[in-house]
């Protein structure tokens, strides 16, 4: 079965967009579902005529919808645009992997979905209340089958936020409690195109660039005062290059504070202990009530530290955490075979 990923974020330069792309194919193909192409973040379908045709062609589309879905964001439109275009010529498309809030214009064309599986029930029931049917399968980084680390903890951990301010203020509470800072960014691998030839060299060009932004975070200080300089600086020095080495950076740690999405759900796989501070969406508070942790939030980095230092998981939120994670793969599981199922039929 032939499919196109559309919003492939594995080009994104921090851990949690490149794993989910992982994942994506791995739990796709042990669906049946072979994905040929992949498009990149922010790449324009509709003036590529060559890939409008593959689509035609392709027994699949599918969408990953990450934190993209809000507030009728312009990349968000043209992702949703193709499930019209799609259903227009008989190919099933469908949305996975997603966040949906304060959408508007987007609620127009989410009834041209095939199916639609959002991470939370927030996004749900906001889709819900727009008469669309959806399903919750939480974020797909959570099924990573990653047993617990048996290293002994030491210590506590600070990462940062999609928000320059906040991730300022989580460097300089790092910095007067003396609390090593971990930031979620990576250098983007290298990718033989997925389908577009052009792409080892953009792809190449982006792991350049990164790398040279690394080299120069470790050859200056971070800077005192917050702009897109010092930014740049602090999360490229503090950054771990693989995703094994942030895992086991978390692992080693007694507790985490971040605003990171993808920091929190790496947390529940290390099962680290850690509170957490809002994000541009509501993303984190519907992941923590999806898993039954929702006290771990705070609302500033300095409550957060001060509650993260004292507060290890209880019996009752490991077993929540466990429950939640084996139900997590699960579902995502379930999720790719009623895929698979539903193209099936089509062709029947």
């Amino acid at each position: 079965m032939q499919a196109l990923l559309f919003n492939d974020t594995s080009y994104e330069q921090h851990h949690g967009s490149q794993l989910v792309v992982r994942q994506i194919y791995r739990l796709a193909a042990a669906a049946g579902i072979h994905i040929r192409r992949a498009c990149p973040m922010r790449y324009d379908w509709q003036a590529d005529a060559r890939l409008k045709a593959d689509i035609l062609k392709a027994d699949l589309c599918l969408i990953n919808g990450e934190g993209t879905m809000h507030d009728d964001a312009r990349q968000a439109l043209r992702l949703v645009e193709l499930a019209s275009y799609c259903k227009s010529h008989g190919v099933p498309c469908f949305l996975i992997n997603s966040v949906w809030q304060r959408n508007i214009r987007l609620n127009e064309y989410a009834r041209d979905f095939s199916g639609i599986y959002v991470r939370d029930q927030l996004s749900r029931q906001e889709l819900a209340q727009a008469g669309i049917a959806a399903q919750v399968v939480p974020d797909l980084t959570l099924t990573l089958d990653l047993s617990p680390y048996c290293s002994v903890r030491s210590g506590g951990l600070i990462n940062g936020s999609v928000f320059a301010e906040r991730t300022w203020e989580a460097w300089q509470t790092a910095c007067r409690h003396r609390v090593r800072y971990l930031s979620i960014k990576a250098p983007p691998p290298l990718q033989a195109g997925k389908g577009f030839p052009s792409y080892l060299l953009k792809s190449l060009a982006r792991r350049l660039k990164a790398e040279s932004r690394l080299l120069s975070s470790h050859l200056h200080s971070v800077p005192q005062e917050l702009g897109e300089r010092s930014l740049t600086q602090l999360r490229w020095r503090y950054s771990s290059r693989s995703l094994a080495r942030f895992l086991a950076s978390l692992s080693a740690a007694e507790w985490m504070v971040t605003g990171r999405f993808h920091c929190v759900t790496l947390c529940l796989l290390t099962r680290t202990p850690f509170v957490a501070v809002s994000s541009n969406t509501h993303k984190i508070e519907a992941l923590l009530q999806e898993a039954g942790l929702q006290l771990r939030l705070a609302e500033s980095y300095e409550e957060a530290l001060q509650l993260a230092a004292a507060w290890p998981f209880s019996m009752q939120e490991q077993q929540a955490l466990e429950h939640f994670l084996q139900r997590s793969r699960e579902q995502a599981q379930e999720m790719f075979k009623q895929i698979a199922q539903y193209c099936r039929r089509q062709e029947c």
